[in-house]
């Protein structure tokens, strides 16, 4: 039985001697043709690497033939000048379509999705309610910033609001990633409670304005986040 391997070798002799004969590129879609063929990933890979070096080499041929060497302008000379570069064209083409399709048969190995409490498992923030000014906060799940595109964090020691925003928010390690630096930041608050209500009370739409409209100068974002914080708000 003919292997896989020697069935694309015996394809490509069947596609140079239509050319030579009709001196017209073949029309077929070299990617497709290997599909209807279900070539094996092994197959594939020995025909790349036993066989292909020779298309190759008569695309060297082809292009000394084109640019006018003796020798190979002789060989070919049963071809004009625009069938050479058909010619060679075509060669191309296939072994472009080729490799493509190797590429497609590449085993990959997927990555394990990580589930969100494996994500934040290294972020430690204040899990219990705590008290500020007087008032009780509980805070929200820290699972929740996986995927979120906005979040508010209180440092209950300084009184510090992290906001934090991006496409795609999520955690490694201590660090919060998916952060857009140039929205994202820190204020000390001044008006405590008043702040917090607003914060809390805020959406996707106004989330941003309300922390750019806090008083005080937004310093950046801390590398990691300490476990002082407070989950105030998750926005998705």
């Amino acid at each position: 039985m003919m292997s896989d391997a020697a069935t694309i070798c015996n394809f490509v002799d069947d596609v140079i001697d239509e050319f030579s004969k009709t001196k017209k590129k073949v029309r077929v879609n070299f990617f497709k043709y290997l599909e209807s063929e279900n070539i094996d990933r092994k197959s594939i890979n020995e025909y790349v690497t036993d066989y292909s070096p020779l298309v190759s080499q008569q695309i060297s041929e082809l292009n000394g033939a084109i640019i006018g060497d003796k020798i190979l302008t002789e060989a070919y000379g049963h071809l004009k000048k625009s069938e050479l570069r058909d010619f060679k064209s075509m060669l191309d083409r296939f072994l472009v379509d080729v490799n493509k399709y190797k590429d497609s048969k590449r085993i990959t190995r997927r990555k394990k999705q990580r589930s969100p409490d494996q994500l934040v498992k290294g972020l430690h923030l204040i899990e219990d309610s705590v008290i500020v000014n007087g008032d009780e906060y509980m805070p929200v799940p820290k699972t929740g910033i996986v995927d979120a595109k906005s979040i508010f964090l209180l440092n209950v020691k300084t009184y510090d609001l992290l906001f934090l925003s991006g496409k795609r928010l999520s955690c490694s390690g201590a660090k919060i990633i998916g952060v857009d630096p140039n929205i994202s930041g820190l204020k000390k608050l001044k008006k405590v409670t008043e702040s917090i209500n607003s914060v809390k009370s805020s959406s996707n739409l106004t989330c941003l304005k309300i922390f750019q409209t806090l008083p005080n100068k937004r310093r950046p974002s801390p590398k990691t986040v300490s476990p002082n914080y407070l989950l105030l708000k998750v926005l998705t």
